[in-house]
């Protein structure tokens, strides 16, 4: 694997804590009035809903060649349904040419509700969906192994074969038959190797 450039990781972090400071600040202000949910719903509803269904609005939202000033009046007509603390955070991000932090933003303010509500994400990655004593069993032994209520989130992946990867944060744990072939091709290959050189 090639290495990342440093510029990449510098961006990287640097996008990471400015949406660390806009979802704080949102979450705050959702805080005071006792509607962090209705917040956190409505940033779902603009990610999935409006960017990830129409790309072409998240495009001219990113355009660099499309000015602060051009941009203001069409985020205001476009999402004057939204909430004012909604509003007002695209608003900022406009503002000050962050707008293609929104993503970012909404994850962290996700993960900020989660924290508070004592919810951990864990992506469960699997051959076929789960069914649903599969996902209640999984729910249940995740809360008894976390401490926290398990919300999950399936991503399905033919690749896999059988079995799951269950995604915690930065831990993954791989029961995966797609794994578990891999490894034992490994551990042949290397038995085979040495074979050779011991003979």
């Amino acid at each position: 694997m090639a290495d990342i450039p440093d510029t990449v990781l510098d961006e990287g972090v640097t996008r990471n804590r400015l949406a660390r400071v806009y979802a704080e600040a949102l979450f705050a202000v959702a805080a005071k009035a006792n509607r962090q949910d209705d917040v956190g719903a409505e940033l779902d509803d603009l990610i999935r809903g409006v960017l990830a269904a129409k790309p072409e609005v998240e495009a001219f939202l990113k355009n660099p060649t499309v000015s602060k000033r051009n941009k203001g009046p069409v985020i205001a007509s476009a999402f004057a349904s939204c909430s004012e603390p909604v509003r007002h955070l695209l608003g900022v991000l406009n503002e000050n040419g962050r707008l293609a932090l929104i993503r970012s933003v909404a994850a962290v303010y996700r993960d900020l509700r989660d924290t508070q509500a004592g919810r951990v994400r864990v992506i469960v990655k699997s051959a076929v969906p789960l069914t649903g004593e599969q996902s209640d069993k999984l729910k249940t032994q995740l809360q008894t192994s976390l401490k926290k209520t398990p919300v999950i989130v399936p991503v399905v992946d033919p690749d896999l074969i059988g079995g799951l990867i269950v995604q915690i944060g930065d831990r993954v744990i791989d029961t995966s038959v797609r794994t578990r072939i891999q490894t034992l091709r490994a551990q042949l290959m290397e038995r085979g190797t040495s074979y050779v050189l011991q003979n």
